[in-house]
């Protein structure tokens, strides 16, 4: 059968193109800010006003992502949120609208709310773009996510086991037993989508030639998902090509990915983690009163676990720890004075040394998957109260939010952040490096200053054991020469 697509040739290497010159502007959906781990020089808005999403398109770039924050938030309520940020980024852009792009980031250990996100954004585009697949890529292969004949594998430890049978398919609120993403569909769904009804395109096809690959995208209809494999990062630029490919042949794709997938997608290659000089700078402008840092743990999967242990074995007393009593959060009588305990120790501790804050390992769970989040939203806001003012009172020369509600709360409640940009990498691929953005909107808004400190988000589920040490030693690094 012949190709709809004209140009004859081979796959090139993955290059930079000016995507908003061809295609539009991609709008990048994060529903935690864990997404923009492996992208740099990307802008990001945190809320969602007219204003703030026509800053982000006149930067001019390939992409923009919009923090939604919708893990953290029950069904109904990230279908409510994703619709009204669709059709306030819609309203945006204006006469520009149908050149809009779409991109929901979730997570390659496939836990959030995948359907109901994806049955939202498809309703809202229908009179605009109707979308003709939803193509599924959670593969993160650095992290060690990889999707292989339509089976996701999550790497724990030395070994690569079925997403199903992970720890994080034990997640209290997005738990889940299949493996297979066409299975895993009809279970998250409910029998929405059946299995029978997802594509599934192996490796084969996106080894093959990309001209293939973008008919095999092409082929989708009717807002139906296609679950693709990729095993390395060289599979995910030849799909990133076939999908230019496709959309320019009139295609309208719903991307539903990990963050592996988000770099090609806007046409960045690899780059070096941030130097020391270069966070330094950073850290210097944003005028710390002290050249210690400070590490805000909410994540309790078991790979943060270890890495704030190793952090403790490596650390020393060079490290100060600050344990969270989850159980006292939890009770009201008991919730003000253990936030005000925690940030005396932190401030204090602040002085002449780094300070790790971290809850209390022993996970709390709910009766149902709602009340776990109902408790994690508690903490989270717990977590914030101390952040904002340890922040406040003692000026650390770093912040590092670790967990994706956790990481995504401190951005927004604890430092104020409503636009910011991506520097870098402070770990590459892993741990990304927020700067706020926010001077003209605070000139034109009542609200508090943004932080100006330099703000590490740092996923729950990705690293080694070492992870957590390793950006901790490269703050640590770039605030001695900031500080002198």
């Amino acid at each position: 059968m012949s190709s709809p697509l004209d140009e004859p040739g081979p796959l090139t290497e993955p290059r930079p193109f000016d995507r908003r010159a061809t295609l539009g502007t991609l709008v990048v959906l994060d529903d935690d800010p864990t997404g923009t781990q492996t992208v740099t020089d990307l802008p990001i808005i945190t809320r969602w006003e007219p204003d703030d999403v026509r800053w982000a398109l006149d930067r001019g770039g390939p992409a923009f992502a919009v923090l939604t924050n919708t893990r953290s938030l029950d069904r109904a309520e990230a279908r409510a949120r994703t619709a009204e940020v669709v059709r306030s980024v819609l309203a945006a852009a204006g006469d520009d609208a149908s050149r809009l792009r779409f991109v929901s980031r979730g997570d390659s250990t496939l836990r959030g709310h995948h359907v109901d996100e994806v049955e939202t954004i498809v309703a809202e585009l229908a009179g605009v773009a109707p979308v003709d697949a939803v193509v599924m890529v959670p593969a993160f292969p650095s992290a060690g996510r990889t999707t292989v004949d339509g089976v996701h594998l999550v790497r724990e430890g030395d070994e690569l086991v079925p997403a199903g049978r992970s720890s994080f398919a034990g997640d209290p609120t997005f738990g889940y037993s299949s493996s297979h993403l066409a299975d895993w569909l009809e279970e998250r769904s409910g029998g929405r989508i059946t299995a029978a009804d997802v594509t599934t395109i192996g490796l084969a096809v996106v080894r093959g030639p990309v001209r293939d690959l973008a008919d095999a995208l092409l082929a989708v209809r009717d807002g139906r998902h296609v679950a693709v494999d990729a095993e390395t990062d060289d599979d995910l630029a030849r799909l990133a090509e076939a999908g230019e490919l496709a959309e320019a042949a009139g295609s309208n794709l719903l991307w539903r990915i990990g963050p592996g997938l988000l770099r090609p997608l806007v046409g960045q290659v690899a780059r070096p983690a941030l130097t020391a000089s270069e966070l330094a700078g950073r850290i210097a402008a944003a005028g710390p009163a002290t050249p210690h840092g400070l590490v805000v743990v909410g994540s309790h999967v078991p790979l943060t676990t270890r890495q704030v242990e190793r952090l403790h074995e490596q650390a020393g007393p060079s490290v100060e720890q600050v344990v969270v009593d989850v159980p006292a959060l939890l009770r009201p009588d008991r919730r003000d004075a253990e936030v005000a305990r925690v940030v005396a120790a932190a401030v204090s501790a602040l002085g002449d040394r780094d300070v790790v804050v971290t809850t209390s390992r022993v996970r709390v769970d709910g009766h149902d998957g709602d009340d776990s989040l109902r408790i994690a939203r508690e903490v989270s806001r717990a977590l914030v109260d101390v952040t904002r003012a340890v922040e406040a009172r003692a000026r650390p020369s770093f912040v590092v939010g670790k967990g994706g509600i956790t990481s995504s709360d401190l951005a927004t409640e604890a430092l104020g952040l409503r636009r910011a940009v991506v520097l870098g990498a402070l770990l590459p691929g892993a741990v990304s490096v927020w700067l706020s953005a926010d001077e003209e909107a605070r000139e034109r808004s009542a609200d508090p200053p943004a932080s100006r400190t330099p703000y590490a988000v740092f996923p729950g589920n990705v690293g080694t054991d070492d992870s957590l040490w390793a950006a901790l030693s490269a703050f640590r690094a770039a605030a001695v020469k900031a500080t002198g």
